[in-house]
């Protein structure tokens, strides 16, 4: 870029050290800022959290959710204009640092920018200041017109917002006033030229050109300043703002959850044991991401649209959840620095320990057992923030720690350390569920005996003890019975995966269970899984690797789909109904099988399928995962009831789920509201439109 003299004396040496010297000022206000930030992070005793490996697959994650902003376009209108925002942001950063280099050097070129590219980004730059412009005003609107609920009033978002509005018009204005120096010097034919390389700049200037210089002069010289000045206060009103994620989106997006959406992280239980401490119970508790999460919420809202929590009126939404947390970090932030520093004195050590509590105080307990862990909101979020883990964590104090957890907790605890279920049911029971089918059902140890079979039928606990998940359990081994796969149970050798007893924070019982599961399946030399309990799925594949448990493992629905595709389950009766299908989370979400269900439904004769307004990766959860499944549901309404009447509302004869703790909810919710629409599992629909043949039996 080519500085004329005229911009050079507009400038000038007193210009320039003025402008050096606020540079400076920005700059070192900003670092301090930063380092006190990358503090807050790196402080405190949470645990180990290592994101540096995989680079490859985090670099690509960074490009699809934060440079091509995937999970923005899920709406539209909100995704334009964040694009033509961002857009702005990314192009504009080249002609912030030309507009610094001016006002240091006044005369001189970028030295990296040779003249052809600068001209083309010219262009380009006079599009985008249009273009980002007119992201802002859409964005404008969404918060005062065509308003959302997810979106609450903030005057912050409308002081950034009005910001980078000035920051377009100041840019335009100083080119527009630069353009009509040059002409009432050169001439207007001199730079007839630009209206190529910047035709929205040059069309400006001709508006103005009729002023006097000294009226272009103050215009050129306010517009300039105006523009400098405002990026740096808007860079260091960054950190202390909800719009601080424009700085940490895209690391904290890098920095994200690669692993299978539905695990938990595992930590060392015997260390927790001899440091004791376990969970988190204060804000420098969590991990550096965990912080770095709260600091990177944008507060759009996307996390409670279909928030079960937050639809029912529970006291948990995840927006506000991560808000106090930010707020927490944020009020204490002085303390915990000097502390951590070593500067702290008797006072600052005072004011710590003499704190409002996190759990209780900052968060109540009734937030943090409302979760049901579906992960509507880590699905939702752009910016890769994950709230699940950071519920959990506070769970796992208050259970292991300080032994609070609600009262219903302890009778499915003590069922899972006693009988290995947490209905308290016998273990000597748990294979019962097959005496009635006309064919027999193997135990492993039966069929280590006769040469092994290929697949391992993992039943669960639902399908084992719940009067209609135990039916399912037979659809199932018949479908796999008669498509001629050979498998066996554990029968009383099974007991609990723990995936309740995780999520509801006790952390010691799901290992315990864990590893002697692992054992005992090892012992057998399982290498394959079929379970047709989505909760039992996602901890057999996602959670036991940890622990030695590698296996290949699928949901009944995928692998009788697969059967049905192969031709050996023939689905020929038809069965006259409409059925809508509700997608569970842990099948859905947190394993992304949405195909194999509906695939079934698809192939049975005479069922039409009518999709709900809310499925697939948007489906509303039924209230039960989390552990909330042994949980008395007192707040607001109950979630059952309120998923109930979205599905009644459809319209159709009846609902398919693949989920014996949907079943339960979904049934437990046409009972208490008088419903007509029933719930049935997909096997079992799969079992009624078998072809009849002599021996045949199909659960009611």
């Amino acid at each position: 870029m080519i500085i004329t003299p005229t911009q050079a004396t507009l400038l000038g040496m007193p210009g320039t050290v003025l402008f050096a010297l606020v540079l400076l000022s920005a700059l070192a206000f900003f670092a301090y800022t930063m380092s006190r930030r990358i503090q807050l992070l790196t402080m405190g005793a949470g645990l180990p959290d290592d994101r540096l490996d995989r680079p490859w697959a985090r670099f690509v994650h960074v490009l699809t959710y934060g440079l091509f902003q995937k999970k923005m376009f899920r709406d539209p209108y909100a995704g334009l204009y964040h694009a033509l925002i961002f857009g702005g942001f990314i192009v504009l950063s080249v002609r912030t640092l030309a507009l610094v280099f001016e006002g240091l050097f006044p005369g001189a070129a970028l030295p990296f920018l040779g003249a052809g590219f600068w001209e083309c980004y010219l262009l380009l730059k006079d599009v985008v200041l249009v273009t980002t412009l007119a992201g802002v005003v859409l964005a404008l609107g969404r918060r005062h017109v065509f308003k959302k609920e997810r979106l609450d009033p903030s005057f912050d978002a409308d002081l950034i917002l009005c910001l980078i509005g000035f920051l377009m018009i100041s840019d335009l204005a100083a080119g527009a006033a630069r353009f009509a120096l040059e002409a009432g010097r050169e001439g207007s034919t001199a730079l007839a030229a630009n209206a190529l390389w910047e035709p929205v700049t040059y069309y400006l200037s001709k508006q103005i050109s009729s002023l006097s210089l000294s009226s272009l002069q103050s215009i050129y010289f306010g517009a300039w300043w105006g523009h400098l000045v405002a990026i740096l206060v808007f860079a260091n009103y960054l950190p202390f703002a909800k719009h601080f994620h424009v700085i940490t989106a895209l690391p904290n997006l890098y920095f994200a959850k690669l692993d299978s959406a539905g695990k938990m992280a595992t930590f060392d239980i015997e260390k927790a044991a001899e440091a004791e401490r376990f969970g988190v119970s204060k804000i420098e508790d969590f991990t550096w991401k965990q912080k770095l999460d709260f600091m990177t919420c944008t507060e759009c809202g996307r996390c409670r649209e279909i928030c079960p929590t937050h639809l029912t009126g529970k006291p948990l939404s995840p927006k506000t959840f991560t808000v106090d947390l930010r707020n927490t970090l944020y009020a204490e932030a002085d303390d915990l620095i000097d502390a951590d520093s070593g500067r702290g004195d008797g006072a600052v050590q005072g004011r710590i320990a003499g704190r409002k509590p996190l759990i209780g105080g900052w968060i109540s307990e009734d937030t943090i057992w409302a979760c049901t862990t579906c992960r509507y909101c880590e699905h939702a979020c752009p910016v890769g923030i994950t709230y699940v883990d950071k519920i959990t964590d506070m769970r796992r104090y208050l259970v292991l720690e300080k032994s609070e957890f609600p009262k219903e907790a302890q009778t499915s605890f003590n069922g899972m350390e006693r009988q290995g279920n947490p209905w308290n049911l016998p273990a000597a029971d748990r294979g019962a569920w097959a005496k009635d089918l006309p064919f027999p059902v193997l135990t492993m140890a039966e069929a280590a005996g006769a040469g092994g079979v290929e697949v391992l039928f993992w039943v669960g606990c639902a399908g084992s003890y719940e009067e209609r998940g135990k039916k399912v359990s037979q659809a199932l081994a018949r479908l796999l019975h008669d498509a001629g796969v050979t498998y066996a149970i554990l029968g009383s050798e099974e007991t609990c995966t723990g995936d309740a007893a995780r999520r509801l924070g006790n952390e010691y019982l799901f290992q315990t269970l864990a590893q002697q599961n692992i054992e005992t399946m090892n012992g057998y030399g399982v290498k394959k899984i079929v379970t047709n309990c989505p909760h039992c799925f996602n901890t057999l594949a996602n959670e036991y690797p940890d622990f030695g448990g590698k296996y290949e493992v699928v949901h009944g629905t995928e692998i009788v789909a697969k059967l049905v595709a192969e031709g050996r389950v023939s689905l020929t009766e038809k069965i006259e109904q409409s059925i809508s299908f509700h997608d569970p989370c842990y099948l859905g979400r947190h394993n992304g099988v949405y195909e194999a269900p509906r695939d079934i439904l698809n192939a049975i004769p005479g069922l039409t399928v009518k999709e709900l307004p809310r499925s697939r990766d948007a489906g509303m959860c039924c209230g039960a995962g989390g552990g909330r499944m042994w949980l008395d549901e007192t707040l607001g309404t109950r979630i059952n009831q309120a998923r109930y009447a979205e599905i009644q509302a459809n319209g159709t004869d009846a609902v398919g789920v693949s989920c014996p703790f949907c079943m339960v909810m979904l049934g437990n919710a046409k009972t208490e509201t008088g419903g007509t629409t029933d719930a049935f599992d997909v096997l079992e629909l799969a079992v009624r439109a078998l072809p009849a043949h002599p021996g045949a039996s199909k659960p009611a």
